[in-house]
């Protein structure tokens, strides 16, 4: 079922990617398209859906201050009423900070207070958009690529065979994730991408891969000029990871409303963690146990330069 869904995904965004007489997309414009194979903006509304990143980046001299918010489990043995349905306690929470150095290249500095094996994490990311889609018979897709390195600052476990034991060798501690992420923007109100993902751990449990791979795919469905409903979803390629060995994919959805300068994110997801060298190796929560929970994602974007008055 997981990977028809991600098949069924992937022919609509490639289909979607060639220009067709009488598409959907001409009933959302009423202005006379210009001739020029002028740039696709505004595919996602920012940097970030649920889960997975998007396309957008922070533009040149803006920083975009994030906070991301994952409570415990609304239902199953650790929700209910006697934790308030997940809100006495808190699964992770990341603060992060992402500077634009050009409209095309932004650098991240992120910390998280981590929900698995590895707690009190320091992640360092850089994104790049390759190249933009543009209308009128140009370029069909946006590419973007995305790495992120994670640290992790917690104190060294006294047992030799666990994975948290830094003792003896520090890079133990490190973690990393490249993507790249392929989007776009169907009509004025549909947007999806896909996310093919590689991720290394230094070091794992001896019956685990240091090494794997993931497949993402997330979209937006706009219902007015300012909300909408995103969602997200992974499947990792690892026969280990399964439901049947405690495993399960991160299944994201939730509200986007725009207000101001702030985009707010109210949404349900499967995973605890919030980076992805966390929540696509380590997610042992089921949506149909009700190990799903409340969370959130805030982002303002302040400008630390200036822009001229001819920039837009």
């Amino acid at each position: 079922m997981k990977k028809h869904l991600i098949s069924i995904l992937f022919i609509a965004l490639s289909l979607s990617a060639f220009p067709q007489e009488g598409s959907l997309g001409d009933m959302f414009n009423d202005e006379e398209t210009p001739k020029e194979k002028t740039p696709v903006i505004a595919t996602f509304k920012t940097t970030r859906l649920i889960n997975t990143q998007t396309i957008e980046q922070v533009k040149h001299g803006e920083l975009d201050f994030r906070i991301s918010h994952h409570f415990d489990d609304i239902a199953g043995k650790a929700g209910g009423v006697q934790t308030l349905y997940g809100f006495d306690n808190v699964t992770d929470i990341r603060l992060s900070f992402d500077y634009g150095i050009t409209d095309n290249w932004c650098v991240g500095f992120a910390r998280s207070k981590g929900a698995y094996l590895h707690r009190q994490i320091l992640d360092f990311s850089s994104k790049y958009k390759i190249i933009s889609q543009r209308k009128n018979g140009g370029f069909p897709l946006t590419i973007s690529a995305y790495v992120i390195a994670g640290l992790t600052t917690m104190k060294s476990s006294e047992d030799i065979y666990a994975v948290n034991y830094f003792k003896d060798n520090f890079s133990h501690r490190l973690n990393y994730v490249g993507q790249l992420i392929i989007a776009r923007k169907i009509t004025s109100g549909i947007s999806l991408e896909l996310l093919p993902t590689y991720i290394h751990r230094n070091y794992v449990h001896y019956t685990d891969k240091n090494e794997l791979f993931a497949l993402g795919i997330g979209g937006r469905i706009k219902f007015t000029k300012r909300m909408g409903i995103v969602f997200d979803y992974y499947y990792v390629f690892d026969k280990m990871r399964t439901p049947k060995n405690g495993y399960y994919s991160p299944l994201g959805i939730g509200l986007e409303i725009e207000t101001g300068g702030h985009v707010f994110h109210i949404l349900f997801s499967n995973n605890k963690g919030l980076i992805e060298s966390q929540f696509l190796t380590e997610n042992h929560s089921s949506w149909l146990k009700g190990e799903f929970r409340l969370g959130f994602n805030i982002s303002r974007i302040f400008n630390v330069i200036k822009k001229k008055k001819n920039e837009k």
